[in-house]
């Protein structure tokens, strides 16, 4: 059992970054695309559906949890305290932890998914999709500026980029 600090605090860091990620995700705008709108509903409900299932395995490990008599307390990284799961109704922590278990490997399945879906972006349709998905991503404004020389190309009045 001494894996089991180290698999909880990985888990509780991991729900640190995805607290992170939604607070992030709502209050910056998502990069500009224009995809079908049937592209964009499946993409919105398979990135939510990550989502609840990422925190739906971090909820059940947690709840999963109960220390045996004389075992002392979990701590996070060996130095804070992990506070206990309050006990849910008729669902005992073998349960909760037979669903994490299972929950793990339907979520697995789905990254797998994703990763594929973000190689066909990046090697066949190559339509940019990657470039949006990290920080040093062009700005706004410079696409702003590019579009803005594009119409300038085709109207014919040309002008210099600063």
């Amino acid at each position: 059992m001494n894996w089991l600090p180290l698999h909880m605090s990985i888990g509780v860091t991991i729900l640190a970054i995805i607290v992170l990620r939604l607070c992030w995700r709502i209050f910056t705008q998502p990069p500009v695309r224009q995809p079908s709108r049937s592209v964009r509903i499946a993409t919105a409900f398979f990135h939510m559906f990550l989502y609840v299932m990422i925190l739906a395995v971090l909820l059940t490990g947690w709840l999963g949890y109960r220390p045996m008599p004389f075992m002392p307390p979990a701590r996070l990284f060996g130095y804070l305290h992990l506070p206990l799961a309050p006990s849910v109704g008729g669902l005992s922590a073998r349960a909760f932890a037979f669903v994490h278990a299972k929950l793990v490997w339907i979520l697995l399945g789905f990254v797998g998914v994703h990763i594929l879906g973000a190689l066909v972006h990046f090697l066949v349709l190559r339509d940019g999709v990657m470039r949006t998905m990290y920080f040093g991503r062009p700005d706004i404004a410079s696409r702003q500026e590019q579009a803005l020389l594009a119409v300038g190309d085709e109207a014919g009045c040309s002008r210099e980029r600063p």
